[in-house]
């Protein structure tokens, strides 16, 4: 209401659920989107001469709209968008250039010794592809790469980086190519991944069926904190155990008829047929959706509806993006991979055969799969990896500076099992973002702790480790916040949102100058997570309610109410901010000033965790955001949200 109205009015216009300095409104507006981070080509050569390499990657500039037609590469100039003619020009690329080198690269990469011909990197539909970047953008407020921008050549097995230098070297040279590397191949980010000789000759052909014994009481990780994530806790609560959530894991390969696994809503790629590959992918599984059962292992987020995505036939790349496009938003994909890297300063004092493997990020294709699939929603999970690496050191550039380059992951490194002490292997940084358990994990596969003598169905392992046994512990923490929200109507959660809400209420990690983050405490996250719900047809039964109202607008602004399972104080005033209290205000810029809907506020007590911001553009990204209507009324409430 006017100030006029004030004092007759003020008593009666403070509606809360307990007794409620002001703040500045803050209202989200348009903006251009956030530059997209693009490769430093300075980088490309930094691998070790000898490492092996089994792809050469080609991506060409923004707005050069490349195509692949037939066996060759064609730039599509007359299909060309406006924007992405102001891209080239904005590059002072002309058409004769791009042209003259396309035609270029198509000829460099006939030089290199390939295992096949030419071809698009992501192979899912180009339509497709163009839609989850429109959609991406939009929802993100975040440029986005152009996927079909990017090629590949398979090489030959045996290539290293060295004998492909040059190649890459040139095709750097050429203004339209964007960015151009060889890739190494990626592998679990266990320690010692492939070093198991004894267990690979314990494969059975059959499965014999003992009384598999219940060993959830020595999975610590599930216990409450300071040691573990505290999943009982969460198994309390709807959802809690990620029920609803879709989640799919990138790697090599699973025993999916282990007989503690569930089904899978799909499988994507082919699968390495190779014992240490599937103990591995199924060591992951156990740790995350292992059946909640009388026996065996049970998993974090038992109720999530789990898939597996292989690099066995696809590119890293493109399993991630299949991956993400399988699960949706809401949903959750891992990346249970590492890879050589550059050489950073830090001395590896152990797990010598993985020195400097590093995220897979690192490699542009890879981050831009990534970036799609959280400004699209997916909730990201990423093995930091096993490689002693400062991931802040100059050898890797801006890489993994946040805020010069953020896919909007979450960086997972690792402790020990008990005392979240960093493991001597794990890399660490600025960009590393939580950490799980590193050692001692209970779960499937492998044999050491059950099942040696009956087959991979009933292999249970006590020492599974690496980044590869911390980021299910994560993943699995991430599918539960997805599972409770979902379950309370609050929609599916930012993936930005989700990093910052684990990173900010976990555990902190031992004293130690290598940063790995805290460890996951679902129950602080869960507490600190607002569950808010929006009424138009009046408080809703069993949770907190504030009436959000204004009598002076007659469309029905009569039985809206804002609702929670949790009482935080929350005052509604129509007459102003609140005295005492942290306001928001809560407005419509299109009401008529009769409606006077200028001096309405939202507050909350000033010691509150709750930082509302006011939307009128839509939910503002990175942050949990409530819808704020009235369908009767028809000046623009269709787009206005609270968020937190």
């Amino acid at each position: 209401m006017k100030s006029p109205r004030l004092s007759s009015r003020f008593t009666s216009a403070l509606v809360g659920l307990a007794l409620c300095t002001a703040a500045p409104t803050v209202f989200a507006a348009p903006q251009a989107p956030l530059p997209r981070a693009a490769a430093d080509k300075r980088l490309q050569s930094a691998l070790p001469a000898g490492t092996p390499v089994e792809r050469l990657v080609v991506k060409f500039h923004e707005g050069s709209r490349v195509r692949l037609r037939g066996n060759a590469l064609r730039s599509l100039s007359a299909e060309r968008s406006e924007s992405e003619r102001s891209l080239l020009a904005g590059r002072g690329l002309s058409e004769a250039r791009l042209d003259t080198d396309v035609k270029s690269v198509q000829a460099l990469l006939e030089r290199a010794p390939r295992a096949t011909s030419l071809r698009r990197l992501f192979t899912e539909d180009e339509a497709a592809l163009e839609a989850r970047k429109v959609v991406g953008e939009a929802r993100s407020g975040r440029q986005l790469a152009d996927l079909n921008l990017y090629f590949e050549v398979p090489l030959v097995p045996g290539t290293t980086a060295e004998r492909v230098a040059e190649v890459v070297a040139a095709l750097n040279a050429l203004d339209g190519v964007e960015v151009a590397y060889a890739e190494p191949p990626a592998e679990p980010a266990m320690v010692n991944f492939g070093m198991e000789p004894v267990l690979r000759g314990l494969l059975s052909a059959s499965d014999i069926s003992p009384t598999t014994p219940l060993y959830d009481g020595a999975q610590g990780y599930l216990n409450a904190a300071p040691s573990g994530v505290d999943a009982r806790y969460a198994w309390g609560l709807p959802g809690g155990n990620g029920a609803g959530i879709r989640f799919v894991d990138v790697e090599g390969g699973w025993r999916t008829t282990h007989e503690d696994m569930p089904g899978f809503f799909t499988q994507l790629g082919t699968q390495f047929n190779d014992l240490g590959w599937r103990n591995h992918g199924t060591a992951v599984l156990g740790e995350v959706v292992g059946v909640a059962n009388a026996y065996g292992v049970t998993g974090i987020a038992n109720g999530a509806t789990v898939g597996v995505s292989s690099i066995g036939s696809q590119a890293t790349s493109t399993a991630i993006s299949n991956a993400a496009a399988a699960v949706g938003a809401g949903g959750v994909v891992l990346i249970e991979l590492h890879a050589q890297g550059p050489a950073d300063s830090t001395a590896c004092t152990c797990n010598q055969g993985q020195c400097n493997y590093i995220a897979m990020e690192y490699w542009q294709a890879n981050y831009d799969a990534i970036a799609t699939a959280t400004a699209n929603g997916v909730t990201v999970v990423e093995a930091a990896g096993n490689g002693s690496a400062n991931l802040d050191d100059a050898a890797y550039g801006n890489v993994f500076n946040r805020g010069v380059r953020d896919s909007g992951a979450i960086l997972v490194g690792a402790s020990t099992a008990t005392t979240r002490v960093p493991m001597c292997w794990t890399n660490f940084g600025g960009r590393v973002d939580v950490h799980g358990w590193g050692e001692s994990v209970v779960t499937l596969g492998y044999g050491d702790r059950f099942g040696s003598a009956y087959g991979e169905d009933q292999y249970y392992t006590s020492t599974f480790s690496g980044t590869s046994s911390a980021s299910p512990i994560v993943t699995g923490s991430a599918i539960v916040l997805q599972g409770v929200a979902r379950a309370r109507g609050t929609g599916a959660l930012d993936p930005r949102y989700v990093r910052g809400l684990l990173a900010n209420t976990g555990t902190a990690q031992a004293a130690d100058a290598r940063n790995i983050g805290r460890l996951p405490d679902l129950r602080q996250a869960l507490q600190t997570m607002p569950d808010f719900a929006w009424s138009q047809a009046g408080a809703i039964a069993g949770r907190y309610c504030v009436q959000v109202h204004e009598g002076a607008d007659p469309d029905a602004w009569n039985d809206n109410f804002l609702c929670s399972t949790v009482n935080y104080g929350i005052q509604w005033s129509s007459a102003g901010p609140i005295g005492g209290m942290r306001c928001t205000q809560v407005a419509e810029g299109s009401e008529p000033a009769a409606h006077t809907w200028d001096d309405n506020f939202l507050c909350v007590p000033t010691n509150s965790p709750l930082q509302f911001s006011w939307s009128q553009a839509g939910p503002i990204a990175g942050k949990l955001c409530t819808r704020v209507f009235e369908d009767a009324d028809p000046h623009a409430w269709n787009d206005n949200y609270l968020c937190y």
